[in-house]
């Protein structure tokens, strides 16, 4: 059994380590890693329901995948190929492919999710703006009446 536990722990060791690497050498992937931390944080602060959040999470996930396995071909085809081919030229482009529709639904979920809390900032900050116009405004007449 300890030598069970520790083969996991290895793998995920591993594992982990297989994700930082990526995370190091890869600017798509701390991007999306660093919006799928905003995402998330998110989940938690506007009150979406935990469907909503699972989805989120998931979408977040699958993104992150994504990216990884675009990664992990391309440096494939870079092995194998040092020179370039048209052949992996095109398998590297339907990946990139791939990786762009799962963000651009990725991107259509988190607005269809935050879309209500989007417009209410939006509208909230319209408001503040007016309001700390009609105030500098105001403060300004009042200033004029009492040099008067």
């Amino acid at each position: 059994m300890v030598k069970f536990v520790k083969k996991i722990l290895k793998s995920h060791k591993i594992a982990i380590r297989g994700i930082l690497k990526v995370y190091k050498t890869e600017l798509t992937f701390r991007v999306q890693f660093w919006w799928g931390v905003i995402v998330l944080t998110q989940t938690f602060y506007w009150p979406i329901g935990e469907i909503k959040q699972l989805i989120l999470v998931l979408v977040v996930f699958l993104m992150l995948l994504s990216e990884i396995l675009n990664t992990t071909f391309e440096k494939l085809f870079d092995f194998m190929e040092q020179r370039y081919n048209t052949h992996i030229g095109y398998l590297k482009d339907i990946l990139a492919g791939g990786v762009l529709l799962m963000a651009i639904t990725s991107v259509a979920i988190g607005i269809m999710i935050f879309w209500p809390y989007i417009t209410q900032l939006i509208i909230f900050s319209i408001l503040e703006s007016i309001g700390i116009v009609i105030l500098i405004y105001g403060f300004r007449l009042v200033k004029k009446m009492i040099k008067k």
